[in-house]
């Protein structure tokens, strides 16, 4: 990095300054990016090491320039990175120093498992975090596409086969299980798909705040066929609707349950007062899913590329590429 920019483990009081330089990367690549909110990073930081898996940039003043975490997953043979830099630092590097941080900690749980893990990095494509990861030797795995539709038009009304009811969930324990057991089913053939225990779906998705309103299931012969899990987000200063996660059980497709779904979610946002609706969508889908959202009115607004990497030992430290 350049004279007078450091590193250090962040404070729980630096999260404001976090948040503030995370959403301004996030808007410089996507005007559309939701704002992250403060629960979600405590959640994150939950799971971490603070003084060892995350760390925050300095800029000459003290203010933060950057900050990045790492995940390690060694179980999974993975570990993600996540990093931004403050668009007004950009050029100092910053974000090559964060790499450098994340590669070097990920190393660690490799070692001590004796296997290679491979690392993940996401950012948006051709841009300067591309160029930095492609010349660290990292290569692009998976292109995602984020997608959203404004809701200040008349809106299509959804057409329900026969046999199939919408409700909101109730939240019980119970039904959370069976939404849990119809996403197993749905994902067991997407790109990457492993099977994820109750807890961590769990862990991953019913956070402070969880509203089963938001959560609409299609239901036919009496079980969960289909649902949508949607909140609320802050993009442009306005409340947004988001489908965090759109599935179908395999044996009720080809039904229109999900395009019924996602039209039902936009209904919903627009009697609640949210101005859009996003989510992010595999663009290679198997099932086709970003080819639904498309015709259901959405548009991408941006591709976010998958970038690995292997790292199996103690990875060399000490590039001053400028980002």
């Amino acid at each position: 990095m350049r004279p007078g920019y450091g590193i250090r483990a962040p404070l729980e009081s630096d999260l404001p300054a976090i948040l503030a330089t995370v959403n301004a990367a996030g808007r410089a690549g996507d005007a559309t990016a939701a704002a992250r909110t403060v629960d979600e990073y405590l959640r994150v930081w939950s799971r971490l090491d603070r003084e060892r898996d995350t760390w925050i940039a300095t800029a000459p003043g003290g203010e933060i320039a950057g900050y990045g975490h790492l995940a390690a997953e060694p179980g999974e043979g993975r570990a993600h990175a996540d990093a931004y830099t403050r668009p007004h630092h950009e050029g100092a590097g910053v974000g090559t120093r964060l790499l450098e941080l994340a590669e070097t900690r990920a190393a660690e749980p490799a070692a001590d498992a004796g296997r290679t893990l491979h690392l993940v990095n996401h950012v948006y494509l051709g841009g300067a975090s591309e160029r930095l990861l492609r010349s660290r030797g990292y290569r692009r795995a998976r292109v995602h596409q984020r997608m959203a539709i404004a809701l200040d038009e008349p809106l299509t009304t959804p057409v329900w086969a026969d046999g199939v009811t919408l409700r909101p969930c109730t939240g019980t324990a119970e039904e959370l299980r069976a939404v849990h057991a119809c996403f197993e089913d749905a994902f067991g053939d997407r790109w990457g798909g492993e099977p994820r225990p109750y807890d961590v779906w769990a862990d991953d998705l019913l956070y402070d705040g969880f509203d089963p309103s938001l959560w609409l299931l299609a239901e036919r012969e009496g079980g969960i066929a289909g649902a949508a899990l949607c909140r609320f987000r802050e993009v442009r200063g306005e409340p947004a609707g988001e489908v965090r996660q759109l599935a179908v059980r395999r044996e009720d497709r080809r039904l229109g349950i999900g395009r019924s779904l996602l039209l039902s979610s936009f209904a919903l946002f627009a009697e609640r007062g949210a101005s859009s609706v996003g989510l992010d969508v595999d663009s290679e889908s198997l099932t086709g899913a970003h080819l639904l959202y498309a015709r259901a009115g959405m548009a991408v607004t941006v591709s976010i590329g998958r970038f690995e990497r292997e790292v199996s030992g103690p990875v060399a430290d000490g590039f001053d590429a400028r980002n």
